[in-house]
Protein backbone atom coordinates (compact mmCIF):
# COMPACT_ATOMS: atom_id res chain seq x y z
CA UNK A 1 0.00 0.00 0.00
CA UNK A 2 2.83 1.85 0.87
CA UNK A 3 4.46 1.38 -2.12
CA UNK A 4 1.50 2.21 -4.37
CA UNK A 5 1.04 5.68 -2.75
CA UNK A 6 4.67 6.57 -2.96
CA UNK A 7 4.47 5.46 -6.79
CA UNK A 8 1.08 7.68 -7.27
CA UNK A 9 2.84 10.70 -5.56
CA UNK A 10 6.02 10.22 -7.79
CA UNK A 11 3.80 9.75 -10.78
CA UNK A 12 1.79 13.33 -9.92
CA UNK A 13 4.93 14.95 -9.65
CA UNK A 14 7.31 14.09 -11.97
CA UNK A 15 4.72 13.34 -15.10
CA UNK A 16 3.66 17.64 -14.49
CA UNK A 17 7.45 18.39 -14.15
CA UNK A 18 7.89 16.96 -17.27
CA UNK A 19 5.22 18.02 -18.86
CA UNK A 20 5.99 21.53 -18.03
CA UNK A 21 9.75 20.96 -19.29
CA UNK A 22 8.57 19.76 -22.41
CA UNK A 23 6.61 23.02 -22.96
CA UNK A 24 9.43 25.17 -22.07
CA UNK A 25 11.68 23.04 -24.22
CA UNK A 26 9.71 23.33 -27.18
CA UNK A 27 9.18 26.86 -26.60
CA UNK A 28 12.30 27.47 -26.11
CA UNK A 29 12.74 25.92 -29.61
CA UNK A 30 10.60 28.33 -30.76
CA UNK A 31 12.37 31.20 -29.79
CA UNK A 32 15.41 29.80 -31.46
CA UNK A 33 14.39 31.97 -34.47
CA UNK A 34 11.38 34.28 -32.89
CA UNK A 35 12.11 37.14 -30.87
CA UNK A 36 11.14 37.40 -27.20
CA UNK A 37 7.68 38.98 -26.10
CA UNK A 38 8.45 42.84 -25.34
CA UNK A 39 11.24 43.25 -28.64
CA UNK A 40 11.07 46.50 -30.36
CA UNK A 41 13.53 47.25 -33.40
CA UNK A 42 13.52 50.80 -34.26
CA UNK A 43 10.54 51.67 -33.07
CA UNK A 44 8.52 48.27 -34.44
CA UNK A 45 7.44 46.50 -32.15
CA UNK A 46 8.40 42.41 -33.46
CA UNK A 47 7.17 40.40 -30.43
CA UNK A 48 7.43 36.29 -31.63
CA UNK A 49 8.46 37.69 -35.08
CA UNK A 50 11.15 35.75 -36.50
CA UNK A 51 14.60 37.59 -37.68
CA UNK A 52 13.41 37.03 -41.25
CA UNK A 53 10.10 38.38 -40.90
CA UNK A 54 11.99 41.21 -39.03
CA UNK A 55 14.49 41.90 -41.39
CA UNK A 56 11.67 42.04 -44.11
CA UNK A 57 9.23 44.69 -42.15
CA UNK A 58 12.56 46.97 -41.64
CA UNK A 59 12.70 46.61 -45.64
CA UNK A 60 9.30 47.01 -46.34
CA UNK A 61 9.64 50.26 -43.86
CA UNK A 62 12.69 51.68 -46.14
CA UNK A 63 11.11 50.52 -49.67
CA UNK A 64 9.63 53.67 -50.58
CA UNK A 65 13.20 55.53 -49.99
CA UNK A 66 13.35 59.05 -51.24
CA UNK A 67 16.36 60.95 -51.30
CA UNK A 68 15.49 64.81 -50.99
CA UNK A 69 17.96 67.18 -52.72
CA UNK A 70 17.70 70.73 -51.40
CA UNK A 71 19.11 73.49 -53.87
CA UNK A 72 21.35 76.79 -52.61
CA UNK A 73 18.30 78.43 -54.33
CA UNK A 74 15.91 76.33 -52.58
CA UNK A 75 14.84 74.51 -55.37
CA UNK A 76 14.31 70.85 -54.84
CA UNK A 77 15.10 67.82 -56.43
CA UNK A 78 14.99 63.97 -55.28
CA UNK A 79 16.17 60.59 -56.05
CA UNK A 80 14.00 57.66 -55.77
CA UNK A 81 15.68 54.06 -54.04
CA UNK A 82 13.87 52.59 -57.00
CA UNK A 83 15.65 53.87 -59.71
CA UNK A 84 18.94 53.31 -58.29
CA UNK A 85 17.73 49.69 -57.15
CA UNK A 86 18.20 50.72 -53.71
CA UNK A 87 18.14 48.05 -50.91
CA UNK A 88 19.21 48.09 -47.23
CA UNK A 89 20.13 45.17 -45.06
CA UNK A 90 19.69 44.98 -41.30
CA UNK A 91 22.13 42.22 -40.28
CA UNK A 92 22.44 43.57 -36.88
CA UNK A 93 19.38 41.99 -36.41
CA UNK A 94 20.88 38.13 -36.13
CA UNK A 95 22.75 39.83 -33.62
CA UNK A 96 20.40 40.95 -31.19
CA UNK A 97 19.02 37.71 -31.85
CA UNK A 98 21.91 36.16 -30.26
CA UNK A 99 22.09 38.18 -27.61
CA UNK A 100 18.63 37.10 -26.41
CA UNK A 101 19.31 33.40 -26.26
CA UNK A 102 16.53 30.96 -26.37
CA UNK A 103 15.68 29.98 -22.54
CA UNK A 104 14.99 33.26 -20.91
CA UNK A 105 11.90 33.92 -22.84
CA UNK A 106 9.52 33.64 -19.78
CA UNK A 107 11.17 36.46 -18.16
CA UNK A 108 10.38 38.18 -21.48
CA UNK A 109 6.74 38.67 -20.64
CA UNK A 110 7.43 40.54 -17.85
CA UNK A 111 9.76 43.60 -19.48
CA UNK A 112 9.97 45.77 -22.63
CA UNK A 113 13.61 45.93 -24.58
CA UNK A 114 14.08 48.87 -27.18
CA UNK A 115 16.75 48.43 -29.90
CA UNK A 116 17.68 50.09 -32.96
CA UNK A 117 19.93 49.01 -35.66
CA UNK A 118 21.56 50.81 -38.27
CA UNK A 119 20.95 49.03 -41.76
CA UNK A 120 23.69 48.83 -44.68
CA UNK A 121 22.58 50.05 -48.08
CA UNK A 122 23.42 48.57 -51.39
CA UNK A 123 22.57 50.41 -54.51
CA UNK A 124 23.69 50.39 -58.63
CA UNK A 125 26.62 52.93 -58.76
CA UNK A 126 25.73 53.11 -62.68
CA UNK A 127 22.06 53.94 -62.11
CA UNK A 128 22.87 56.52 -59.40
CA UNK A 129 25.48 58.51 -61.78
CA UNK A 130 22.52 58.25 -64.27
CA UNK A 131 20.40 59.70 -62.06
CA UNK A 132 22.81 62.41 -60.55
CA UNK A 133 23.67 63.62 -63.98
CA UNK A 134 20.00 63.95 -65.31
CA UNK A 135 19.07 66.39 -62.13
CA UNK A 136 18.16 70.05 -63.33
CA UNK A 137 20.60 71.42 -61.74
CA UNK A 138 23.15 69.45 -63.63
CA UNK A 139 21.66 69.73 -67.07
CA UNK A 140 18.75 71.57 -67.01
CA UNK A 141 18.12 74.02 -69.69
CA UNK A 142 18.05 76.61 -67.24
CA UNK A 143 21.45 75.90 -65.64
CA UNK A 144 23.80 78.95 -66.44
CA UNK A 145 27.59 78.07 -66.73
CA UNK A 146 29.82 80.32 -64.99
CA UNK A 147 32.30 82.46 -66.90
CA UNK A 148 35.83 83.87 -66.22
CA UNK A 149 36.38 87.28 -65.35
CA UNK A 150 38.36 89.32 -68.08
CA UNK A 151 39.05 92.40 -69.16
CA UNK A 152 37.93 93.37 -72.69
CA UNK A 153 40.30 96.66 -74.28
CA UNK A 154 38.22 98.67 -77.33
CA UNK A 155 38.17 101.97 -79.09
CA UNK A 156 36.15 103.32 -76.33
CA UNK A 157 38.24 102.28 -73.24
CA UNK A 158 38.78 99.37 -71.24
CA UNK A 159 36.21 97.20 -69.34
CA UNK A 160 36.27 94.82 -66.61
CA UNK A 161 33.95 92.15 -67.04
CA UNK A 162 33.24 90.41 -63.91
CA UNK A 163 32.99 86.88 -63.35
CA UNK A 164 29.42 85.10 -63.56
CA UNK A 165 29.14 82.24 -60.86
CA UNK A 166 26.53 80.54 -62.74
CA UNK A 167 24.25 77.98 -61.17
CA UNK A 168 25.91 74.98 -62.18
CA UNK A 169 26.51 72.26 -59.82
CA UNK A 170 29.97 70.23 -59.61
CA UNK A 171 28.73 67.03 -60.66
CA UNK A 172 31.63 65.16 -59.03
CA UNK A 173 30.66 67.08 -55.41
CA UNK A 174 26.96 66.32 -55.57
CA UNK A 175 27.59 62.71 -56.47
CA UNK A 176 29.34 62.18 -53.32
CA UNK A 177 27.45 64.00 -50.98
CA UNK A 178 24.45 61.53 -52.41
CA UNK A 179 26.46 58.13 -51.77
CA UNK A 180 27.33 59.63 -48.30
CA UNK A 181 23.51 60.34 -47.77
CA UNK A 182 22.73 57.05 -48.94
CA UNK A 183 25.26 55.41 -46.96
CA UNK A 184 24.23 57.04 -43.90
CA UNK A 185 20.69 56.57 -45.13
CA UNK A 186 19.46 59.91 -44.93
CA UNK A 187 16.41 61.24 -46.46
CA UNK A 188 17.21 64.97 -47.16
CA UNK A 189 21.10 66.79 -48.25
CA UNK A 190 20.80 70.61 -48.04
CA UNK A 191 23.38 71.94 -50.27
CA UNK A 192 25.15 75.30 -49.83
CA UNK A 193 26.85 77.82 -52.83
CA UNK A 194 30.03 75.27 -52.19
CA UNK A 195 28.61 73.07 -54.87
CA UNK A 196 28.79 75.59 -57.56
CA UNK A 197 31.10 75.52 -59.81
CA UNK A 198 32.78 78.23 -59.26
CA UNK A 199 35.11 80.74 -62.00
CA UNK A 200 38.31 79.90 -61.79
CA UNK A 201 38.91 83.84 -62.55
CA UNK A 202 37.30 86.65 -60.90
CA UNK A 203 37.97 90.07 -60.58
CA UNK A 204 40.77 90.33 -57.79
CA UNK A 205 42.19 86.95 -59.52
CA UNK A 206 45.92 87.80 -59.40
CA UNK A 207 45.80 88.14 -63.59
CA UNK A 208 43.13 90.48 -63.67
CA UNK A 209 44.71 92.84 -60.93
CA UNK A 210 47.97 92.80 -62.70
CA UNK A 211 45.66 94.23 -65.63
CA UNK A 212 43.65 96.64 -64.10
CA UNK A 213 46.08 98.16 -61.58
CA UNK A 214 48.12 99.98 -64.25
CA UNK A 215 44.60 100.65 -65.94
CA UNK A 216 43.60 102.22 -62.95
CA UNK A 217 46.93 104.21 -62.98
CA UNK A 218 46.21 105.63 -66.25
CA UNK A 219 42.50 105.88 -65.79
CA UNK A 220 43.30 108.10 -62.43
CA UNK A 221 46.19 110.57 -63.76
CA UNK A 222 45.42 113.63 -65.00
CA UNK A 223 47.81 115.88 -66.71
CA UNK A 224 47.17 119.50 -67.47
CA UNK A 225 49.50 121.63 -69.77
CA UNK A 226 49.86 125.36 -68.87
CA UNK A 227 50.80 126.74 -72.51
CA UNK A 228 50.76 130.47 -72.12
CA UNK A 229 48.17 130.92 -69.99
CA UNK A 230 45.95 128.53 -71.25
CA UNK A 231 45.02 125.25 -69.97
CA UNK A 232 44.21 121.85 -71.84
CA UNK A 233 43.12 118.90 -69.02
CA UNK A 234 43.92 115.66 -70.44
CA UNK A 235 42.11 113.19 -68.18
CA UNK A 236 40.43 109.70 -68.56
CA UNK A 237 37.57 110.72 -70.84
CA UNK A 238 40.33 110.65 -73.08
CA UNK A 239 43.25 108.71 -72.37
CA UNK A 240 40.57 105.69 -71.32
CA UNK A 241 40.76 105.08 -75.31
CA UNK A 242 44.68 105.42 -75.24
CA UNK A 243 44.70 102.04 -72.99
CA UNK A 244 45.83 98.85 -74.92
CA UNK A 245 48.34 95.70 -74.33
CA UNK A 246 51.51 95.27 -76.31
CA UNK A 247 52.92 92.50 -77.65
CA UNK A 248 53.75 90.78 -74.57
CA UNK A 249 50.52 91.45 -72.99
CA UNK A 250 51.81 94.43 -71.03
CA UNK A 251 49.51 97.43 -70.26
CA UNK A 252 50.76 100.47 -71.97
CA UNK A 253 49.36 103.54 -74.17
CA UNK A 254 48.51 103.65 -77.90
CA UNK A 255 52.13 105.13 -78.99
CA UNK A 256 50.42 106.82 -82.40
CA UNK A 257 47.24 108.32 -80.13
CA UNK A 258 49.41 110.51 -77.70
CA UNK A 259 51.40 111.51 -80.52
CA UNK A 260 48.57 112.69 -82.20
CA UNK A 261 47.76 114.40 -79.21
CA UNK A 262 50.54 116.37 -78.69
CA UNK A 263 50.95 117.26 -82.37
CA UNK A 264 47.35 118.72 -81.76
CA UNK A 265 48.70 120.65 -79.09
CA UNK A 266 51.15 121.70 -81.04
CA UNK A 267 49.06 122.71 -84.04
CA UNK A 268 47.08 124.73 -82.00
CA UNK A 269 49.92 126.42 -80.14
CA UNK A 270 53.25 126.41 -82.04
CA UNK A 271 53.57 129.89 -83.63
CA UNK A 272 56.96 129.25 -85.38
CA UNK A 273 56.52 129.91 -88.92
CA UNK A 274 53.67 132.64 -88.08
CA UNK A 275 53.58 136.38 -89.58
CA UNK A 276 53.31 138.49 -86.94
CA UNK A 277 51.96 141.97 -86.60
CA UNK A 278 55.54 144.39 -85.79
CA UNK A 279 55.87 147.97 -84.43
CA UNK A 280 58.96 149.08 -86.66
CA UNK A 281 61.30 151.70 -85.45
CA UNK A 282 59.24 154.75 -86.94
CA UNK A 283 56.13 153.77 -85.27
CA UNK A 284 54.94 151.84 -88.59
CA UNK A 285 53.51 148.63 -88.26
CA UNK A 286 54.57 146.07 -90.49
CA UNK A 287 53.90 142.55 -91.15
CA UNK A 288 57.10 140.35 -90.88
CA UNK A 289 56.49 136.79 -92.23
CA UNK A 290 56.87 133.59 -90.70
CA UNK A 291 60.41 132.39 -89.69
CA UNK A 292 62.43 130.06 -87.31
CA UNK A 293 61.39 132.43 -83.90
CA UNK A 294 58.39 131.46 -81.90
CA UNK A 295 56.98 128.34 -80.22
CA UNK A 296 57.20 125.46 -81.04
CA UNK A 297 56.28 121.71 -79.01
CA UNK A 298 58.67 118.93 -79.64
CA UNK A 299 56.05 116.50 -80.26
CA UNK A 300 58.49 113.00 -80.50
CA UNK A 301 60.11 114.60 -76.60
CA UNK A 302 56.47 115.69 -75.22
CA UNK A 303 54.87 112.37 -76.57
CA UNK A 304 57.36 110.07 -74.69
CA UNK A 305 57.19 112.60 -71.48
CA UNK A 306 53.45 112.29 -71.50
CA UNK A 307 53.33 108.84 -72.15
CA UNK A 308 56.01 107.62 -68.84
CA UNK A 309 53.62 110.44 -66.67
CA UNK A 310 50.63 108.50 -67.53
CA UNK A 311 52.17 104.76 -66.97
CA UNK A 312 53.72 106.11 -63.43
CA UNK A 313 50.00 107.89 -62.64
CA UNK A 314 52.12 111.17 -62.13
CA UNK A 315 49.43 113.82 -62.10
CA UNK A 316 51.23 117.40 -62.78
CA UNK A 317 50.07 120.17 -64.01
CA UNK A 318 53.07 121.30 -66.62
CA UNK A 319 54.32 122.94 -70.24
CA UNK A 320 55.15 120.71 -72.29
CA UNK A 321 59.00 120.20 -73.92
CA UNK A 322 59.75 122.69 -76.56
CA UNK A 323 62.20 122.58 -79.70
CA UNK A 324 61.72 126.07 -80.03
CA UNK A 325 60.90 129.17 -77.46
CA UNK A 326 59.98 132.88 -77.62
CA UNK A 327 60.33 135.92 -75.49
CA UNK A 328 56.45 135.18 -74.06
CA UNK A 329 53.41 133.71 -75.01
CA UNK A 330 50.44 135.89 -76.66
CA UNK A 331 50.30 138.38 -79.07
CA UNK A 332 53.55 139.84 -78.67
CA UNK A 333 56.22 137.49 -78.31
CA UNK A 334 59.09 139.68 -79.54
CA UNK A 335 59.54 140.95 -75.97
CA UNK A 336 61.59 143.95 -75.81
CA UNK A 337 64.99 142.74 -76.69
CA UNK A 338 65.38 142.21 -80.63
CA UNK A 339 67.26 143.02 -83.98
CA UNK A 340 65.23 144.60 -85.96
CA UNK A 341 66.28 144.85 -89.69
CA UNK A 342 64.74 146.57 -92.64
CA UNK A 343 65.50 145.79 -96.19
CA UNK A 344 64.55 148.74 -97.70
CA UNK A 345 66.28 150.81 -95.50
CA UNK A 346 69.29 149.41 -95.13
CA UNK A 347 69.29 149.60 -91.82
CA UNK A 348 69.66 147.32 -88.53
CA UNK A 349 68.40 148.54 -85.05
CA UNK A 350 69.46 146.54 -81.78
CA UNK A 351 66.98 147.09 -79.07
CA UNK A 352 67.75 145.44 -75.75
CA UNK A 353 65.25 145.78 -72.81
CA UNK A 354 63.51 148.25 -74.50
CA UNK A 355 66.09 150.44 -75.62
CA UNK A 356 67.88 151.04 -78.66
CA UNK A 357 71.32 149.48 -77.58
CA UNK A 358 72.56 150.03 -81.09
CA UNK A 359 71.97 150.97 -84.80
CA UNK A 360 74.14 151.08 -88.03
CA UNK A 361 73.30 150.81 -92.03
CA UNK A 362 74.35 147.37 -93.57
CA UNK A 363 74.02 145.51 -96.74
CA UNK A 364 71.96 143.24 -97.56
CA UNK A 365 71.78 140.29 -100.56
CA UNK A 366 72.49 141.41 -103.71
CA UNK A 367 68.88 141.49 -105.55
CA UNK A 368 70.00 141.62 -109.20
CA UNK A 369 72.07 138.98 -108.97
CA UNK A 370 69.28 136.71 -106.87
CA UNK A 371 70.71 136.58 -103.81
CA UNK A 372 68.49 138.87 -101.91
CA UNK A 373 68.03 138.00 -97.75
CA UNK A 374 65.26 136.24 -96.41
CA UNK A 375 62.29 138.00 -94.79
CA UNK A 376 61.36 136.70 -91.89
CA UNK A 377 60.50 136.38 -88.34
CA UNK A 378 64.18 134.73 -86.82
CA UNK A 379 66.16 134.48 -83.88
CA UNK A 380 69.70 133.95 -83.10
CA UNK A 381 71.05 130.30 -83.58
CA UNK A 382 74.90 130.91 -82.68
CA UNK A 383 77.77 133.12 -82.45
CA UNK A 384 81.04 132.78 -83.86
CA UNK A 385 84.93 134.70 -83.89
CA UNK A 386 86.98 133.91 -86.61
CA UNK A 387 85.08 131.93 -89.12
CA UNK A 388 85.99 131.54 -92.65
CA UNK A 389 82.89 131.90 -94.88
CA UNK A 390 83.01 129.00 -98.04
CA UNK A 391 80.61 128.58 -100.87
CA UNK A 392 79.85 128.93 -104.17
CA UNK A 393 78.29 131.47 -106.29
CA UNK A 394 75.34 131.15 -108.80
CA UNK A 395 77.86 130.95 -111.77
CA UNK A 396 79.62 128.13 -109.81
CA UNK A 397 82.08 130.26 -108.99
CA UNK A 398 83.58 129.68 -105.40
CA UNK A 399 84.36 131.58 -102.84
CA UNK A 400 86.08 132.39 -99.24
CA UNK A 401 85.33 135.40 -96.94
CA UNK A 402 86.80 135.54 -93.76
CA UNK A 403 84.95 137.34 -90.98
CA UNK A 404 85.74 138.15 -87.20
CA UNK A 405 82.41 137.88 -86.05
CA UNK A 406 79.42 136.02 -86.53
CA UNK A 407 75.45 135.96 -85.50
CA UNK A 408 73.84 132.95 -87.51
CA UNK A 409 69.98 133.20 -88.02
CA UNK A 410 68.85 131.06 -90.41
CA UNK A 411 70.18 127.48 -91.58
CA UNK A 412 73.59 127.51 -91.57
CA UNK A 413 74.31 130.28 -94.11
CA UNK A 414 72.62 133.38 -93.10
CA UNK A 415 74.07 135.21 -90.72
CA UNK A 416 75.12 138.95 -89.24
CA UNK A 417 79.14 139.51 -89.45
CA UNK A 418 81.23 142.09 -90.04
CA UNK A 419 82.78 142.64 -93.86
CA UNK A 420 86.12 144.40 -93.71
CA UNK A 421 86.42 144.56 -97.46
CA UNK A 422 83.50 147.27 -97.20
CA UNK A 423 85.65 148.99 -94.20
CA UNK A 424 84.11 150.38 -91.48
CA UNK A 425 82.97 153.74 -92.47
CA UNK A 426 79.14 154.22 -92.48
CA UNK A 427 79.13 155.07 -95.79
CA UNK A 428 79.97 152.07 -97.04
CA UNK A 429 77.25 150.66 -96.13
CA UNK A 430 73.32 151.03 -96.65
CA UNK A 431 72.00 153.20 -99.41
CA UNK A 432 71.16 151.42 -102.58
CA UNK A 433 74.75 149.10 -102.78
CA UNK A 434 72.65 145.78 -102.12
CA UNK A 435 70.90 146.00 -105.11
CA UNK A 436 74.28 145.61 -107.28
CA UNK A 437 76.37 144.94 -104.40
CA UNK A 438 75.01 143.27 -101.81
CA UNK A 439 76.01 140.20 -99.91
CA UNK A 440 75.46 136.59 -101.08
CA UNK A 441 72.37 136.97 -98.52
CA UNK A 442 74.01 137.60 -95.27
CA UNK A 443 74.14 141.09 -93.69
CA UNK A 444 77.23 142.83 -93.72
CA UNK A 445 78.12 145.17 -90.81
CA UNK A 446 80.57 147.51 -90.17
CA UNK A 447 83.21 145.83 -87.35
CA UNK A 448 82.87 148.74 -84.91
CA UNK A 449 78.97 148.45 -84.64
CA UNK A 450 79.29 144.49 -85.30
CA UNK A 451 81.33 144.22 -82.12
CA UNK A 452 79.08 146.08 -80.21
CA UNK A 453 75.59 143.80 -80.86
CA UNK A 454 78.09 140.81 -80.87
CA UNK A 455 78.85 141.51 -77.24
CA UNK A 456 76.25 142.19 -76.17
CA UNK A 457 73.41 139.93 -77.67
CA UNK A 458 72.16 136.10 -76.34
CA UNK A 459 71.29 133.11 -78.04
CA UNK A 460 67.29 133.13 -79.08
CA UNK A 461 67.22 136.57 -79.25
CA UNK A 462 64.87 137.83 -82.04
CA UNK A 463 65.74 138.88 -85.68
CA UNK A 464 63.14 140.42 -87.38
CA UNK A 465 63.51 141.44 -91.09
CA UNK A 466 61.21 142.87 -93.10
Amino acid sequence: MKKKTIRNILFFLVVPLALIGMIYFFVALYYTNHFYNGTWINGVNFSNKTVDEAKESLKEYKSTYILRIVEPDGDQEVILGKDIDYAEAFDAVDEIKASQGIWGWILAFADVNFYTVDSTSSYDEDKLEQQVSQLECISGKDVVQPQNAYVEFTEDGVTLVPEVSGTQMDESKLLAAVQSALDEGLTRIVLDDSYYIQPEVTTQSRQIREIMEPVETIEGTTITYDIGGSEEVLDSTTTKSWICQDEEGNVTVDSDKVLAYVQSLADKYNTVGNSREFTATGGTTVTVPGGNYGWAIDVQAESMALRDALLAGESQTKEPVYSSTAARHGGNEIGDTYIEISIDQQHMWFYKDGALYADTNIVTGMVNGGYDTPKGSYKVLNRYTNLLLEGEDKEGDKYASHVDLWIGFYRSDYGIHDASWRGESQSGYGGKIYINNGSHGCVNTPYPEMEKIFNAVELNTPVLIY
